[in-house]
C-alpha cells in the first residue's frame, strides 16, 4: 500500500466572487490541483474531495460561449422569442408578459447574451404559470449543469438552515424587493448579510426586483407567483455564476407536512415531480437541504451557527437587531422561546384559521408558551384547539432521514453529515407519529364539534 504526505495552500480571496472563481478554475484546468472553496483558512469541511474537472469545465466553458450563436440558429425552429419577453438595458433585465412588466436590477458584468434560452424560460415560468403555462410547449431543454450550488437566500431561519447544510462554495443570492408599497422591510436581512460578510467571509448577492408584483393581477397583496418564484433570481444567475444546482429553505411543514397538518410522502406528489423533473432538465437540479427538518430544527441548527439574533424570519421591523413582534412569524418564534406575544392583529386572524397555517410547528410553539403579554392563554381562547395541543409534536425536534434521497447524488452526503452535527435523525416512533398527523381531517373536526 502506497503512503504519502498530502499538502494544501491556502489562498485568501472573496467567496463567491467571480474573480475566486477564476482563480479556481485556473488552478485545476492549467494546474491540475484539487481546488475547492471554504469560508475559513485552513478549514476544510468540504468531505469529499474533487475530482479533476477539466474535462467538463471546458466543455461547460465552450457551451456558454456557444449560446449566443446557439440561440440564433435554433430561434427560427422555435416558438419561445427570448426577446418577446425579455430586455436589457445596461444592467436592468426587464421581463414583459400580458400587460406585466418587471424588472431585475442585474450585477453590472451580466449579460443575458451569455445566459442559456432555457433560464430564460424557466424564469417565465415560475414567474406566470398560475395563468399561463405555454411557455413549456414546444421545449426541448439542452443546457448543461454547472459546478456548484446556489440558494435562494431569503435571511430567514429556514433560509440560514440551508446554509449551514450546503457547500461553502455555494452562491447566496437575495431576492430585494423593490418598487413595491407595503411593510416588507429588509433592515435585519441587510443586518444578517453583512455578519455572513464579518464572520465567514460569505457574500450575498442582492437582485432588486418588483417581480413580486405580478401576483397583485388577481387582487393578492405582492407576493411570489409560485412556490419557485422565489428562486427566480437565482435561475437568471445560473450561467453567470456557473450553477449545477438550486436550494431554498423549505421546511418539514412545507414538504412532508402538506400545509403544516398533513403528512404526504413528498417524493411521490405531484408538486415534486414536476418540478424537480424540470429543474433537473435544464441542469440545475433542486437542492432542498431542509425538506426533512422542521421549523425547529431549523431554529437549533441556527442557534448552533451562532446566527440567533442575525437570521430573522420577520421582515417588517426597521430596527437592526429587533423583529416587530406582531407579525405571525414573530408569535411563532416568539411562543417556542416562551416570550409573550401581542394577542391582536395578523397573530388573532391567523389563530381563528382553520386549517391552522403550519399547524403542526405552531402547536407545538403554543404547547411551548401560548401565553399573551395580557396573560391570555391560546387554548382557552380558541378551545376547538385543545385536543390539538394535547397531541404529542416532539418528533418535530428531529429530522427526517429519509428526505435525503431526494437530494442532488453530488451533495447528499456532505449535506447528511452536515446534518448529523446538529440533529438527530427521528426514530421508528417518530416517524410513525409523522405519518399519523391529519389535524384537520373530519373525523378530527366532529370531535372538536
Amino acid at each position: 500500500m502506497k503512503s504519502g504526505t498530502s499538502y494544501f495552500i491556502d489562498v485568501s480571496a472573496p467567496n463567491n466572487d467571480k474573480k475566486t472563481l477564476e482563480l479556481m478554475q485556473e488552478l485545476m484546468l492549467k494546474y491540475n490541483w484539487k481546488t475547492e472553496v471554504v469560508s475559513h483558512r485552513a478549514k476544510r469541511d468540504i468531505i469529499s474531495m474533487n475530482a479533476n474537472m477539466k474535462t467538463s469545465l471546458e466543455r461547460y466553458m465552450l457551451e456558454l460561449q456557444d449560446n449566443g450563436a446557439a440561440n440564433t440558429s435554433t430561434e427560427k425552429s422555435k416558438k419561445y422569442r427570448v426577446s418577446t419577453h425579455w430586455n436589457q438595458t445596461n444592467s436592468t433585465l426587464t421581463f414583459s408578459w400580458s400587460d406585466e412588466k418587471v424588472f431585475f436590477e442585474m450585477p453590472t458584468d451580466w449579460d443575458m447574451k451569455e445566459t442559456h434560452e432555457d433560464l430564460f424560460r424557466l424564469a417565465h415560468y415560475v414567474l406566470v404559470a398560475p395563468w399561463d403555462t405555454s411557455v413549456l410547449e414546444n421545449w426541448k431543454p439542452s443546457r448543461k449543469p454547472g459546478w456548484r450550488p446556489g440558494l435562494a437566500f431569503s435571511g430567514g431561519i429556514d433560509s440560514a438552515a440551508a446554509v449551514a447544510l450546503m457547500p461553502n462554495s455555494t452562491v447566496l443570492i437575495y431576492n430585494e424587493r423593490s418598487d413595491i408599497p407595503g411593510k416588507l422591510d429588509h433592515t435585519n436581512a441587510l443586518r444578517f448579510f453583512e455578519e455572513l460578510s464579518q464572520s465567514e467571509q460569505r457574500e450575498v448577492v442582492r437582485v432588486q426586483s418588483n417581480h413580486e408584483s405580478i401576483r397583485m393581477r388577481d387582487g393578492k397583496m405582492a407576493g411570489f407567483s409560485t412556490d419557485y418564484a422565489c428562486a427566480v433570481q437565482v435561475i437568471l444567475l445560473a450561467d453567470h455564476f456557473g450553477l449545477d444546482s438550486i436550494g431554498t429553505g423549505m421546511p418539514l411543514e412545507n414538504t412532508y407536512l402538506w400545509h403544516g397538518y398533513k403528512y404526504r410522502d413528498f417524493g411521490e406528489t405531484w408538486f415534486w415531480n414536476h418540478y424537480s423533473k424540470i429543474f433537473e432538465e435544464v441542469g440545475l437540479p433542486l437542492y432542498q437541504p431542509v425538506a426533512g427538518c422542521s421549523e425547529i430544527v431549523n431554529m437549533q441548527i441556527v442557534e448552533q451557527m451562532n446566527w440567533t439574533g442575525f437570521a430573522q424570519s420577520c421582515l417588517r421591523s426597521n430596527t437592526p437587531g429587533k423583529v416587530c413582534g406582531r407579525c405571525w412569524k414573530c408569535f411563532r418564534k416568539n411562543s417556542l422561546l416562551g416570550i409573550p406575544f401581542k394577542l391582536e392583529g395578523e397573530i388573532e386572524t391567523f389563530l381563528a384559521k382553520r386549517p391552522l397555517k403550519q399547524a403542526a410547528s405552531t402547536l407545538y410553539s403554543i404547547q411551548q408558551g401560548g401565553v399573551s403579554e395580557k396573560g391570555i392563554k391560546i387554548k382557552e381562547r380558541f378551545p376547538d384547539l385543545k385536543p390539538l395541543l394535547a397531541l404529542d409534536f416532539d418528533f418535530l425536534n428531529r429530522y427526517l432521514p429519509t428526505a435525503s434521497e431526494l437530494l442532488p447524488p453530488r451533495y447528499r452526503d456532505y449535506t447528511v453529515e452536515r446534518l448529523k452535527q446538529y440533529s438527530q435523525p427521528m426514530s421508528a416512533s417518530d416517524l410513525e407519529k409523522l405519518r399519523q398527523v391529519d389535524l384537520f381531517s373530519e373525523s378530527v373536526q366532529v370531535a372538536e364539534d
